[in-house]
């Protein structure tokens, strides 16, 4: 079966298929008929809207039509799949959203696009953007600039041995790129968007999202020397590079999976609630110290700890001058979870979310990563992480790679081999991320590496463990 690649924008959809590739504006308008046409400019003298744009409200006006914005998704979705010629249900879509957008709009992404294919799996623009760019191999920190309709996003991403990590991100409800040149208010709102996003840190590198228009570029060039210094290197990059991105890896290395931050889940999700807007995730959200994420085979073995809310809790956190405190009360214990729980298929792998836990959707390349999290807002957190192995990649090869890593990385380290944990042996490493500590366990079977990491803060890991250790003896890989 057919596998497709889709970067969405509130501007233009890229895609590509196995066999050809085609990019639209993500327009719908209503036909002679009444139904939906697909790909119409923009900007044109009738009624049209962005269907990727309005994915935030519920109806499209159309007038005399008032479309879901599902139905809208719909269109979309079936139009891209008719011009690549791939048959409806395909293998699997790869959607490539705006950094910015959290768990609700994705949802409806996912809803929509369901109806066309049997897996659907989210990455982000800005970890899509620096994986694809081997200018960006180097870059000690890239700044990724996202322009929306009216919007404008800048993200901050680390490249390492660990991976491509998402650092922090910021987003500007009323910068649009046609504003640049018009108004100097503009100009001096990018200035400052990139400032506050890097927060006196370096970057090497900004990237400029589907920009072509020079004049803008220029204008662009001039707001990144005053924010990052004359040193920082300006690329664009267009969606169509975007959607050809092969994400081909070195045997033994997982697909780069986009990390959100790890700190974000320290705050209750009660003061969390409180505070996001429920309409617009929007704002910043930081990645405090290294992103958590455990390293495959050749290179590493593991996954990344995401923040992990329910479906409605967006990806960003409201802008905020007070720092995240990792300094955080003693946290009361876990019991066991002996309820059978909800039973799960992601990928190969099978098992069971205990009571009281929720479920994030899958994340990764290939949605290859799950998250999940106490409801009562409790600061743990479970992650499953599979990756698919070379026949003959064993224990010891792994158990060298991270030895050899743990050289260069102190905060990983305690690697133990035949460790028995949720009643299989395996090796067991420990990493600590700045305010937390993530026990990693990883099995190797049937050609897939499995790693479930337990993330607890303080010394709350006696009353943490057994609820782990049950999760994961409900974890298997299907043959």
């Amino acid at each position: 079966m057919s596998t497709v690649d889709l970067v969405l924008t509130d501007t233009r959809i890229w895609a590509r298929g196995p066999a050809t590739h085609w990019d639209a504006p993500p327009s719908v308008v209503l036909g002679s008929n009444g139904n939906l046409v697909v790909g119409e400019s923009l900007n044109p003298p009738t009624q049209v809207s962005s269907a990727v744009q309005f994915v935030p409200a519920e109806r499209i006006a159309l007038l005399p039509r008032v479309p879901a914005v599902p139905e809208a998704l719909t269109a979309v979705f079936g139009t891209v799949l008719e011009n690549l010629g791939v048959g409806v249900p395909c293998e699997r879509i790869t959607l490539v959203c705006p950094t910015d957008w959290g768990g609700r709009r994705r949802a409806v992404l996912d809803a929509a696009a369901r109806r066309f294919a049997h897996d659907v799996v989210f990455e982000e623009i800005a970890s899509r953007a620096v994986t694809v760019d081997d200018g960006t191999a180097r870059s000690r920190r890239t700044v990724v600039l996202e322009f929306g309709a009216i919007t404008t996003t800048a993200t901050a991403v680390t490249r390492s041995h660990l991976g491509v990590q998402v650092e922090a991100c910021e987003h500007e409800p009323n910068l649009a790129l046609a504003d640049l040149g018009a108004d100097q208010r503009a100009f001096d709102t990018l200035t400052s968007l990139i400032t506050r996003l890097l927060d006196g840190r370096p970057a090497d590198v900004v990237q400029a999202v589907g920009v072509s228009d020079p004049a803008k570029l220029d204008l662009i060039a001039s707001a990144v020397q005053q924010s990052c210094g004359p040193d920082a290197e300006l690329r664009p990059i267009s969606g169509g590079e975007l959607v050809r991105g092969a994400h081909q890896e070195p045997e033994y290395r997982p697909e780069a999976a986009p990390a959100l931050p790890t700190n974000e889940w320290l705050q209750p999700l009660r003061e969390r609630a409180a505070a996001q807007s429920p309409d617009r995730p929007i704002a910043k959200y930081v990645l405090a110290g290294v992103a958590v994420i455990a390293v495959v085979t050749a290179v590493v073995v593991g996954g990344i700890v995401a923040s992990g809310g329910s479906d409605e809790a967006p990806a960003a956190a409201p802008s905020s001058t007070a720092p995240i405190t990792l300094s955080v009360p003693p946290i009361p214990s876990l019991p066991p979870t002996d309820s059978p729980g909800a039973q799960e298929t992601v990928g190969r792998i099978r098992f069971k979310v205990p009571d009281g836990w929720r479920l994030a959707p899958p994340s990764g390349q290939n949605g290859g990563r799950v998250d999940l999290s106490p409801q009562d807002g409790a600061r743990y957190r479970m992650t499953l992480v599979q990756t698919p192995v070379a026949p003959n990649a064993g224990y010891e090869q792994i158990a060298a790679n991270l030895e050899a890593q743990m050289k260069t990385k102190p905060s990983i380290g305690d690697l133990r081999r035949d460790v028995v944990f949720g009643g299989r042996s395996g090796l067991s490493y420990v990493e600590r991320p700045e305010g937390s500590t993530v026990q990693w366990h990883v099995l190797v079977e049937h050609g897939i590496q499995v790693s479930i990491g337990c993330q607890y803060v303080g010394n709350a890991w006696s009353g943490f463990e057994p609820t782990c250790e049950n999760f994961a003896s409900t974890v298997h890989v299907i043959p």
